[in-house]
């Protein structure tokens, strides 16, 4: 099988985005990478986040960084209690790939037997450039549009 024999949709693990990391305090995890790995990582401002999980529709609060290299970058994002989504705690939570074509990649996925866990929601419709996807494994693979790529590449360069 061909990773993503589907125009558009191009799922190599060269084409990786970023690796994202759940962790509890974000602060101490950003100084942490900086001392440790010598990797600077541009810590966002909260933002507020809509999405379906399972089907369910959830808001919260999240803050997140990314590293200013990449790609691929390293993405740490605050853990959020109570949530199914954002804890802590396991290491990797997620590998994001950009791919052309969200609902073709997402659909394919699913198609493949990785059903669709979490969609981004933005004005009543899901996804809003963001797609998780779980396999049998447990693993979490995030699919962005392009759109959403460069929307975090402009918010990265501003904070």
């Amino acid at each position: 099988m061909t990773p993503f024999a589907v125009p558009g949709v191009d799922f190599g693990l060269g084409r990786l985005h970023h690796v994202g990391i759940v962790v509890k305090d974000v602060d101490a995890a950003v100084r942490h990478f900086e001392e440790i790995y010598g990797v600077s990582i541009r810590l966002f401002s909260e933002s507020h986040y809509q999405c379906q999980i399972d089907g369910v529709e959830h808001s919260t609060v999240q803050r997140l960084g990314l590293t200013a290299d990449g790609p691929p970058y390293l993405e740490l994002l605050r853990e959020v209690p109570g949530s199914p989504v954002w804890q802590s705690g396991s290491g990797i939570h997620h590998l994001g790939f950009v791919v052309e074509d969200l609902a073709r990649a997402s659909n394919e996925l699913e198609r493949r037997g990785a059903p669709l866990w979490m969609g981004g929601v933005r004005d009543g419709e899901c996804p809003a450039g963001t797609a998780y996807h779980r396999d049998a494994l447990g693993l979490t693979i995030e699919l962005l549009d392009r759109a959403t790529e460069v929307r975090l590449a402009n918010r990265s360069k501003r904070a």
